[in-house]
């Protein structure tokens, strides 16, 4: 067992611990230190998206997608479909004009973008509220609980492969201890802040604690697999070498964006 705790999990841990020191302020603070934040990552995942398919970067593609990202971030409702309609268009009319531009890759970049930029869009919701910092951190903690778990039952029990075709090396007791990680983990963190702010907006009601945490992590989970289909589709092993030991940004927010657009989707049912 003390075997497979490699060099490729002792850069993968310490490559995660260089990520929380840098995010995290920025995720307290709030302000204009997480739209920072938020642009950086809408920037390196437009990249990768442009360049999916390609080895050589393009650059245009990666600023038109950055604008498009940044637009549907911040651009108010009733402007988000136009946006939509906007950058469907030109990827359509890349496909038309550029022969190494295929309407499979306009069609996957259209779906990634919008992805991204819907699960940036809700910490940007997050944070209109007083001290949304505790959604935000509820959310991911529930989520990389869940890759956690996932990653270290899968490493040290895991036997029966659960998608081979998609994902080769998760295993179905990694997806059921990551599931009971990020479910502990949000339940803790959703009551404990709901204990200690009391009276704040962010005191999520106990009934949204328990859908959240029930739920987030099979959003996850399903994150992470739809992710790893496009991937497998593209031939690639990552979408880029940003983060050692996980690959590019995309690689590292891949559950983290399904888990913010579905939570953003909880809040509206409950009316918060």
């Amino acid at each position: 067992m003390a075997g497979k705790v490699n060099k490729a999990m002792i850069t993968k841990t310490f490559t995660a611990m260089i990520l929380i020191a840098v995010c995290l302020p920025p995720v307290l603070l709030g302000g204009i230190w997480i739209k920072i934040l938020t642009a950086v990552v809408a920037a390196l995942a437009s990249y990768e998206i442009a360049n999916i398919q390609s080895e050589k970067a393009k650059w245009v593609t990666t600023i038109i997608n950055l604008v498009v990202m940044l637009g549907l971030i911040a651009c108010p409702e009733r402007l988000f479909a136009m946006i939509q309609a906007f950058y469907a268009t030109i990827l359509f009319l890349s496909v038309l004009i550029d022969k190494d531009t295929t309407a499979e890759f306009a069609a996957y970049s259209f779906m990634l973008t919008m992805i991204v930029s819907i699960g940036l869009r809700g910490v940007q919701h997050f944070y209109t509220f007083e001290n949304g910092f505790t959604i935000f951190l509820f959310v991911a903690l529930t989520c990389y609980a869940c890759d956690t778990g996932a990653y270290f039952f899968g490493v040290f029990f895991g036997r029966h492969k659960m998608i081979p075709r998609i994902s080769p090396n998760k295993t179905w007791e990694g997806s059921i201890g990551g599931y009971f990680s990020g479910v502990g983990i949000g339940l803790l963190i959703g009551f404990l802040c709901a204990h200690f702010l009391p009276t704040s907006p962010d005191a999520l009601p106990a009934s949204l604690i328990v859908a959240a945490s029930l739920t987030l992590p099979l959003l996850a989970q399903l994150g992470d697999l739809s992710f790893s289909s496009v991937k497998r589709h593209f031939g690639i092993k990552d979408f880029g070498s940003f983060l050692p030991g996980h690959g590019g940004i995309l690689d590292r927010i891949d559950s983290l964006v399904f888990c913010l657009m579905f939570f953003e989707a909880l809040m509206l049912l409950w009316k918060i």
